[in-house]
């Protein structure tokens, strides 16, 4: 049996939930996944700024645009986010591990009922708690 094909039961396994990537054209990234690649944009919404944040469905993980303008950061790679029951748990469990969180739990905002936290990974790699009341 291939050790990495196969799935073990784990309670504090996280499920990914989205990939976020910063495009500095998200009309022409929308284009090239909905037509060139078949996903479907799932949400969409402008920020105070106007520039849109669009969800693609890609089977089951969201993969998301992000304005380049807004990040501030060359276009490429952002972050992966889990899917957890709670962020302040997780957030805490991953400190008694060992791991640094980059920014504590905190609420979006705006009637959307996520809660978001991000830490580290290997490499300095962005990782994020996402949960979104139902």
């Amino acid at each position: 049996m291939n050790p990495h094909l196969t799935t073990r039961s784990n309670s504090m396994a996280h499920k990914i939930h989205k990939i976020a990537i910063i495009s500095d054209d998200i009309e022409g990234a929308v284009e090239f996944y909905t037509k060139k690649l078949g996903l479907t944009v799932m949400e969409r919404f402008a920020n105070e700024d106007d520039e849109d944040y669009v969800f693609l469905d890609a089977g089951g993980i969201l993969l998301e645009l992000m304005p380049q303008k807004t990040m501030g950061r060359a276009s490429g790679f952002h972050h992966i986010s889990f899917d957890v029951d709670s962020v302040e748990d997780s957030a805490q469990d991953l400190k008694n591990k060992g791991v640094a969180i980059t920014k504590e739990p905190f609420d979006v905002g705006g009637g959307t009922g996520i809660t978001l936290s991000f830490f580290e990974g290997p490499n300095q790699l962005n990782l994020q708690l996402f949960h979104r009341e139902k």
